[in-house]
């Protein structure tokens, strides 16, 4: 494993979700995110933000250090 997909992995594991685990915000954001939204992860960046395809109709990164959340248990 190179040095980029090493941090790839550290971060999803820092991250504590898996790629396709829907998650719901139990916080506030200081963007138009609000809690009890409910998205499907679609991505983790190398610096461990979480790519979230919300279920409002759009894309956007939450950092899990921040903005907190919770898996959902698979349908």
């Amino acid at each position: 494993m190179d040095a980029i997909g090493a941090r790839l992995l550290a971060a999803r594991i820092a991250a504590g979700v898996r790629i396709g685990s829907e998650i719901e915000l139990t916080s506030d954001t200081d963007t138009e995110l609000r809690a009890g939204d409910r998205g499907v992860v679609c991505g983790i960046e190398a610096g461990g933000t979480v790519v979230v395809r919300w279920d409002r109709g759009f894309n956007r990164a939450i950092d899990p250090r921040q903005s907190a959340f919770r898996s959902l248990p698979a349908a």
